[in-house]
């Protein structure tokens, strides 16, 4: 239900994004994608629950975001794999080429021409709620509020975690604002920083605000 990681579809652009450009990290120990598994919803529920351990979120902190760090660090990789897919970003390919931009760019940000990945937020395809998985190649509404936000809030050499809860409005997570975000009381899905971004959002999500038990499938 929106942000972005959440669908099967951009983990899978994640896993194959520098082979998709020719690129050859399968030497490293730990790959690019091993930073945002954690959002793999459709993982079994042993591993899932993995996730949610203490033991995986320091060795997430401690071990594989700095090791990704460091790679990209070496030798202008992170500068080089960039400057890549931006010069193939007209490519037609089943995956849009801006949007594989964009997974890089929220990818170096979760490791630590922002201005680029800004100008093409408007040119990827948005949807408010569900589409249909086929036919799902860009963000979700309030995927592209939190990639925005991080783009706001980026520190150079500061990892950004995309797990924690960010706000369906305005896409902040509770280290921008200072404190912990509202979860919607009703679907307890959608997260809020205050009252306002809650009500400014409900004309858009008020149509997918279910409760639990009533939910068919996941929403991803």
């Amino acid at each position: 239900m929106g942000r972005w990681g959440w669908r099967d579809q951009d983990l899978d652009a994640a896993c194959c994004l520098a082979e998709s450009l020719g690129i050859q990290t399968d030497d490293w120990e730990h790959s690019m994608s091993s930073m945002v598994h954690q959002t793999d919803m459709l993982a079994d529920e042993g591993i899932r629950a993995f996730y949610r351990t203490e033991e995986y979120n320091r060795e997430l902190e401690n071990e594989i975001v700095p090791y990704v760090r460091a790679k990209f660090d070496t030798d202008n990789f992170g500068d080089r794999f960039f400057a890549a897919s931006c010069a193939r970003e007209n490519d037609q390919t089943c995956l849009p080429a801006k949007y594989r931009i964009i997974i890089l760019g929220a990818l170096t940000m979760r490791a630590g021409d922002l201005q680029h990945l800004r100008d093409l937020v408007p040119q990827i395809h948005c949807s408010s709620r569900f589409a249909l998985p086929l036919g799902d190649e860009g963000l979700r509404r309030p995927g592209r509020a939190q990639f925005l936000a991080a783009l706001d809030h980026y520190q150079a050499g500061v990892p950004r975690n995309y797990q924690k809860p960010s706000c369906f409005q305005c896409g902040q997570v509770r280290s921008d604002i200072g404190h912990g975000l509202v979860l919607c009381a009703r679907c307890r899905v959608a997260y809020y920083c205050n009252g306002e971004c809650q009500r400014h959002h409900w004309q858009e999500h008020k149509a997918s605000c279910v409760r639990p038990e009533e939910r068919r499938s996941r929403n991803v």
